[in-house]
């Protein structure tokens, strides 16, 4: 016969605590990436950093072999990694974090997804790079740009005719034709560089657009401009720089290129 042992009851006290968020107090920030995305969050981290905005990150499952095909199917995971997003509470802004996909799906059709994933809740903005270039040019008051990306000449071309659909015009483009979307991440600052700074000797273009959130340059575009004396766009830059403005930021950004110090001046 087992003998059942009384345990004694320990009393467990009540704690006051004060309510109060000082860590995101600016702005919650849902986050979604692509599930090979290696560079987003550690460029977001240097942009954001002492703004009291925090990005809530989730992820979509995608191939690795990033193809006009594969992009469109991520459509189908937005509502998941959305409601995956502190569940219940309000965000100030949603950011689905890729360019290509964004284009093949359509912004409006992403926007729809995210913000009726889940009715009980609020999600007041949202935002992808495709609407973030878009912004950002008709901020600037840009017409045509140079195009530099890591993908498939079948994906680049969706960029161009997505850039084309938005009224840019891609004066010249390149590209590393990398379509695994694990090496993205590996190709060196140095590469990029060089591939900006050729395309802004050779070309008549006063606007040049790295794009791919899976591309680590944003800490490069201050230097870029100097060299070049042109402006320097990337993905995560732009879309950082909407969600600011969605946010209504004031606080002035350094070291990310002349569109967050032209930002200040208008």
């Amino acid at each position: 016969m087992l003998l059942k042992l009384k345990r004694n009851k320990m009393k467990i006290n009540n704690l006051k605590c004060e309510i109060k968020n000082k860590i995101s107090h600016n702005g919650k920030v849902g986050l979604i990436l692509l599930a090979t995305d290696q560079i987003t969050l550690y460029e977001f981290e240097g942009i954001f950093k002492d703004l009291g905005i925090l990005c809530f990150p989730s992820r979509v499952m995608n191939e690795v072999e990033l193809t006009p095909s594969v992009l469109l199917k991520i459509k189908d995971e937005l509502k998941n990694a959305t409601n995956t997003l502190l569940p219940g509470l309000t965000l100030d802004a949603v950011a689905f974090s890729c360019t290509s996909a964004s284009m093949t799906i359509g912004e409006h059709e992403v926007a729809r997804i995210i913000k009726q994933s889940d009715p009980k809740r609020e999600i007041k903005e949202v935002t992808n790079p495709y609407s973030a270039i878009k912004n950002a040019c008709a901020y600037l008051e840009i017409k045509e740009v140079g195009l530099i990306t890591p993908y498939s000449k079948d994906v680049t071309q969706g960029i161009i005719d997505g850039m084309k659909d938005a009224g840019i015009k891609t004066s010249c483009a390149s590209t590393f034709n990398i379509p695994n979307d694990n090496v993205v991440p590996d190709i060196t600052i140095f590469s990029i560089k060089e591939a900006v700074i050729q395309m802004a000797k050779e070309n008549e273009v006063d606007t040049i657009f790295v794009s791919c959130t899976n591309l680590n340059i944003c800490k490069e575009i201050n230097n870029l401009e100097e060299i070049t004396g042109k402006t320097i766009l990337s993905s995560n830059q732009v879309m950082a720089w909407d969600i600011l403005r969605l946010l209504d930021n004031k606080k002035k950004i350094s070291g990310f290129g002349k569109l967050f110090f032209e930002k200040d001046k208008k």
